[in-house]
Parts: structure tokens; C-alpha cells; sequence
């Protein structure tokens, strides 16, 4: 009688499917490219603000410290500090204390002076996944129109 119950505990347990977390990599090897995990949207114009998002990838986060807007050629139309929102507290084997962002960042850059022609921005940042493996620092180049 133990063994039977022994065999249906068993069999019950094995029966139930192997389930992964929807949060993201477990390992290393199921990492996605850094394109999909932060992906950088359109940089769109609204008035004298540009309007950067990125959609990050659930398991994965955006260091706030490591995100950089700049022109890459003189233009008429200047870049002030980029604004973004509070992070999440965070504290970083490598880094220390930092801020992250999860899910979907929205940031802003007000901008002073003419755009009357088009605006190529060089957009830094760096992010890492839960998995615990952080990506070098990726570069996107942009060109916004007047």
C-alpha cells in the first residue's frame, strides 16, 4: 500500500509540465539580443522636446547612470540634459548603488534654437538581464527631421 502511494506521488509529480518564469533568461544561453531586450524607439519631436522610449524586455533593466543623448554634428539646435523619471533603487555587484528602469522609459531632451534640418543624436546606454550578464554599453544613431 506505501508503494502504491509512493508511485502516485511520484507519478503526480512528474506528470505536472516543467515551468519556467515568464520574467525572463534563466541562463546566459537564452539571452536575448540587445536589440530586443532594450528596444530603442523612433526618436520623435514634440515642439522643442525630443522623445526618446524604449521598451525593455521583461528579466531586464536599464542602468539610469548609463543613458547619454548627444549631437553628432554641430547644429543651430542644442540638446539640454536629458530628463528622465526616478529608477527603481538598485544595488549593482559593479556599479554600487544605482537606479534601473524596467518595462517601458519614456525620457525627454528640451531642446533650444532652429531645427530646419535634420538632427543626427547619438543615444548611449547600458542595461543587463536578471539572468546576470550585462551587456557592454550600445550606441544608436538616429536622425530626427525638422
Amino acid at each position: 500500500m506505501l508503494g502504491a502511494a509512493l508511485l502516485v506521488a511520484t507519478l503526480g509529480a512528474s506528470a505536472r509540465p516543467f515551468e519556467r518564469p515568464l520574467e525572463g533568461p534563466s541562463s546566459p544561453d537564452e539571452l536575448l539580443p540587445v536589440a530586443e531586450a532594450f528596444s530603442l524607439l523612433p526618436i520623435e519631436r514634440e515642439g522643442d522636446t525630443l522623445h526618446l522610449s524604449w521598451n525593455i524586455a521583461p528579466g531586464y533593466y536599464l542602468y539610469r547612470q548609463r543613458i547619454r543623448v548627444e549631437a553628432l554634428a554641430p547644429s543651430p539646435l542644442g540638446l539640454r540634459a536629458i530628463r528622465l523619471p526616478q529608477g527603481i533603487a538598485h544595488v549593482d555587484e559593479h556599479f554600487g548603488a544605482v537606479q534601473i528602469y524596467r518595462g517601458l522609459l519614456d525620457a525627454d531632451v528640451p531642446t533650444t534654437g532652429a531645427f530646419d534640418r535634420p538632427l543626427r543624436l547619438r543615444v548611449t546606454y547600458q542595461g543587463c538581464a536578471d539572468a546576470g550578464v550585462c551587456y557592454p554599453p550600445q550606441t544608436v544613431v538616429q536622425t530626427i527631421g525638422p
